[in-house]
C-alpha cells in the first residue's frame, strides 16, 4: 500500500493495460472494442479518458473508406474523377506497391504480402499489354499498314463511344423514370 505493492483499488486494471487501452482508444478503436480487448469496463474507460484527456479530436480525420487521405489510390481516383478507363495497369501497380511498403512499415506482414502479390500481378499484366502493343505495331509496320489509325486514335474513339453509350443509358433511365416501367402495353400512335 504505502510501499506501492498494491494499487489503491485492487480491482482496477494495471497501468500497462490502461496504457495499451489508451493507445487503442486514441488510435480510433471503438470504445466497446477497447473494453473487450483489454478487459476494462466502459464506464471506467470513459471516466479515465475524460480525466486523462484522451482526446480523439487531436487525431487526423480518416474518411469512411478507411484509407489515409494521402493514400495513392485516393489521390489517383480524385485525379481521374472516378473514370476507371483512364487508369493504366502501371499506375495501379504503383498504388499496390506503395500500400505494400506502408504495410511493412506498420508491421502488417500478411497485408504487405497481399499487396506485393497484387503489385506483381498488375506489373506482369502491364508488361504483357505493352509487349502486345509493340508486336502489333511491328506487324503493322512490316506489312505496310502504317496508314491505319494509331493506338491513341483508337483509344480516343473508344472513349467517345463509351461516352455516347453512357449518355444513351442515362437518357433511357430518365425516360423510364418519367414514363414508368414498360408493362407490356403497346404505345398508342
Amino acid at each position: 500500500m504505502a510501499d506501492g505493492s498494491h494499487p489503491a483499488n485492487p480491482r482496477s486494471a494495471p497501468a500497462e493495460v490502461w496504457e495499451r487501452a489508451r493507445d487503442d482508444y486514441r488510435g480510433g478503436l471503438a470504445a466497446h472494442e477497447v473494453c473487450r480487448r483489454h478487459g476494462v469496463g466502459l464506464t471506467s474507460l470513459r471516466n479515465r479518458a475524460a480525466r486523462e484527456r484522451w482526446r480523439r479530436t487531436d487525431l487526423p480525420w480518416i474518411p469512411p473508406n478507411g484509407l489515409d487521405p494521402r493514400d495513392e489510390g485516393v489521390e489517383l481516383e480524385a485525379r481521374i474523377g472516378g473514370d476507371l478507363d483512364q487508369v493504366g495497369l502501371g499506375e495501379l501497380s504503383l498504388v499496390a506497391f506503395r500500400r505494400m511498403m506502408r504495410a511493412v512499415l506498420r508491421g502488417h506482414a500478411a497485408e504487405a504480402l497481399r499487396w506485393r502479390k497484387l503489385a506483381q500481378v498488375l506489373e506482369a499484366d502491364h508488361d504483357q499489354v505493352e509487349r502486345e502493343i509493340a508486336q502489333e505495331e511491328q506487324i503493322r509496320h512490316m506489312s505496310g499498314l502504317d496508314a491505319g489509325p494509331s493506338p491513341e486514335a483508337i483509344q480516343a474513339e473508344l472513349k467517345a463511344a463509351r461516352a455516347v453509350l453512357k449518355r444513351w443509358r442515362e437518357e433511357d433511365a430518365a425516360d423510364r423514370a418519367d414514363h414508368g416501367p414498360a408493362d407490356g402495353v403497346a404505345p398508342v400512335d
